[in-house]
Formats: structure tokens, C-alpha cells, sequence
């Protein structure tokens, strides 16, 4: 039974790989306007149109852009020390296993209404963060391209 779980779960990963491949492929790299929201909607769209996928897929696009825009002008704050580094390693993972599974509740939701409900009970807290984060957190110069 083990080895059949094994199997199973390694054509799992096998498979997010390639679909994660493809959608780059296809969608990130030929978008011209924010690759990330319209990867997200694309593999949104893919799923289906239960409005539970969009607000899954658009949540994670959204605190994937502030997660980005943070670690630009945050991380290098950190890296004077291993213990401040490992500090920050620590609380990021959280942090992103945090978001990751609220906006995964809505997979499972599916409805409007029911997705309404989760947003209210955690009173769109992780929303409003990510967005008054992404608004005041500056910009830091982006690295050129050669």
C-alpha cells in the first residue's frame, strides 16, 4: 500500500510540473501586461467557473505580487546574520503556508456565497495586509536585464 501511495504522489508532482511548464510556457512568458495575474486567471479558467477557483487563483496571484515586491525591499535587511537570516527564512514560510492554505479554502468552497462567508469570518484580514503592504512598502530599483 506504501509504494502504491509513493507512486501515486509522484505522478502527482509529476504532473503540476508539467502543467507549471506549460502554463509558463503558453501564458507567463507571452504576457504582456502582469504575467503572474494572468497566468493565475488562465489556470483559473482552466479549472472551471465556479467563482471559489477565481477567488483561490486571484488571491494567490495577489500575494504572490506583495510577497515579491517585500522580499526585494525586506530580505536584504536580513541577511547580516545567520540567526536574523534563519528568522526570516522561519517567518516567510509561515507566513506563505498561512496564505497558501486560506486561499486554498476556496477550492474546496466553490460558491460566491460561501466564499463571502470565509472573508467575512476572517474579516478579509489577509487581503487588507498584503494590500496595505504592496501600497506602502517602496520599491526598490529592479535589477536590468542584459
Amino acid at each position: 500500500n506504501a509504494h502504491k501511495i509513493k507512486q501515486w504522489y509522484q505522478r502527482r508532482v509529476r504532473g503540476n510540473v508539467g502543467t507549471a511548464l506549460w502554463l509558463r510556457r503558453v501564458c507567463y512568458e507571452r504576457s504582456v501586461y502582469s504575467p503572474t495575474v494572468m497566468t493565475y486567471l488562465l489556470s483559473a479558467t482552466w479549472h472551471g467557473f465556479y467563482p471559489g477557483y477565481y477567488g483561490c487563483f486571484m488571491s494567490c496571484a495577489f500575494f504572490i505580487l506583495t510577497s515579491r515586491k517585500l522580499r526585494r525591499y525586506v530580505r536584504p535587511k536580513f541577511l547580516g546574520s545567520t540567526g536574523l537570516k534563519m528568522f526570516y527564512d522561519a517567518l516567510t514560510t509561515v507566513c506563505s503556508l498561512l496564505l497558501i492554505n486560506f486561499a486554498s479554502i476556496q477550492l474546496c468552497l466553490l460558491s460566491f456565497e460561501r466564499n463571502y462567508e470565509l472573508y467575512r469570518y476572517f474579516y478579509c484580514l489577509p487581503h487588507l495586509i498584503c494590500l496595505f503592504l504592496y501600497i506602502f512598502c517602496p520599491s526598490p530599483p529592479r535589477p536590468k536585464k542584459e
